[in-house]
């Protein structure tokens, strides 16, 4: 009975090491990784492997957003950047993927992401008063993600009490893990009974570790095998290059802006691609005053466009804890050694006056934002002096058309630096 009560505690302390080892040597095959990172998929949100393999892959550059990470059109760089440009992204958000989750994204990554490239895109609307709703958070929230911040070694127990502090406001998101806030709770507070806490837990919130390492395995394995093989195979750059942009859903257009050659020094013809988008934006965005995306326009706005009128008079972007958080994301950042882009999209100006919302609170936000990233030395791209652009907007928050078509050229200088 010894014995087997050894074995038994020794697999639960095992488990997650084994099913992460057990993925990557087995199932994990070249280009599985990167043709799952533009199909953004919400368990590899929740997950940790798919993420990690990411960053140890020299060919991908991990984007870090929200629902502009799922709205696939001609110009986001899920279609732009492909094997044949050099390299590809891998994308992670989805509509409430807050500031709040990639903290604890990026917190539970480990040693991968040092001296690694990233891109986070930070939206405006997330900074009103009361910052990331609480079922905003429950709904986004991964409890594996915040078991590996807490383990580990290399965080500062400073910054790690900071998060459990900031995670432990939203208390709804623990009524499946109760040891997992009983150890944030003895992290936010060091004494000798937080000692104890963790102590006494330490075996059951294992427990509920290897659970979840274990089905964020079970998942990764599902769905890689549910990749097509001629998707694989084209990722991991086995096939010709010609062959390659014919069958990758391009336009011929846009694959003969690729300069041909080694894919490692590919190239894109920036000037024909925003020729391309500004002309699927005349086409796409002509029913409207707005600039927006004619079927948006029509669904979500047309019907009830005069009740919107001045309907954001009162609204603010300042204070929320939304910017707190921030500042706990770029601690992270330092502490772990990244090299991020921020990429700051506008709202959209024309809509924002019809709605009522304050330019001069916009153009603070704005500010703010690209201050308190260049006052911690990070790289910034500030897109919001286009929120009146022609074909910038698809809708009063994402991007669409030249919009993509200009932080793509961004990211493409930001990654061959």
């Amino acid at each position: 009975m010894f014995l087997a009560g050894c074995l038994f505690v020794g697999s639960i302390y095992a488990l997650g090491y084994l099913s992460n080892i057990w993925v990557e040597n087995i199932y994990l095959r070249p280009g599985m990784v990167a043709a799952m990172g533009v199909n953004p998929m919400f368990d590899t949100f929740q997950g940790s492997i798919l993420q990690k393999e990411a960053f140890q892959d020299p060919k991908i550059l991990p984007l870090y957003g929200s629902s502009e990470m799922t709205y696939i059109n001609n110009f986001q760089p899920a279609k732009i950047f492909t094997p044949e440009t050099g390299f590809t992204p891998f994308l992670v958000g989805k509509g409430g993927s807050q500031t709040l989750i990639h903290v604890l994204n990026i917190a539970s990554l480990g040693e991968e992401i040092r001296g690694r490239k990233l891109a986070i895109f930070l939206t405006p609307q997330w900074y009103g008063p009361g910052g990331i709703p609480q079922s905003t958070f429950e709904g986004n929230f991964s409890p594996l993600h915040a078991y590996e911040m807490l383990r580990d070694p290399k965080l500062s127990s400073i910054l790690k009490q900071e998060i459990a502090k900031r995670l432990l406001q939203f208390s709804g998101a623990y009524k499946d893990f109760p040891c997992l806030k009983k150890i944030l709770a003895a992290a936010a507070k060091p004494s000798w009974s937080s000692k104890m806490t963790r102590i006494i837990f330490a075996f059951p919130a294992q427990m509920e570790y290897a659970a979840l390492s274990y089905q964020d395995a079970a998942n990764t394995v599902r769905h890689v095998k549910e990749l097509p093989v001629k998707t694989v195979s084209r990722y991991a750059g086995s096939a010709k290059l010609q062959k390659e942009a014919t069958s990758s859903g391009l336009t011929t257009e846009k694959s003969q802006t690729m300069i041909q050659g080694d894919t490692q020094a590919s190239l894109l013809d920036w000037v024909k691609i925003r020729a391309e988008a500004i002309e699927e934006g005349k086409k796409s965005s002509n029913n409207n005053p707005f600039g927006m995306d004619n079927n948006f326009y029509l669904q979500h706005i047309a019907p009830n466009v005069q009740e919107q009128k001045n309907s954001d008079k009162n609204a603010k972007l300042f204070p929320s804890p939304e910017y707190e958080d921030l500042s706990l994301l770029m601690k992270i950042l330092k502490e772990k050694g990244a090299q991020p882009l921020f990429v700051i999209i506008p709202m959209n100006g024309r809509w924002s006056d019809y709605t009522g919302f304050s330019r001069t609170e916009r153009q603070a936000c704005y500010q703010r934002l690209a201050q308190m990233i260049q006052a911690e030395g990070f790289k910034v791209s500030d897109f919001t002096a286009h929120e009146n652009d022609e074909y910038y907007l698809r809708d009063p928050w994402h991007l669409a058309w030249k919009g993509w078509v200009d932080v793509d050229e961004v990211l493409d200088q930001f990654y061959r630096e």
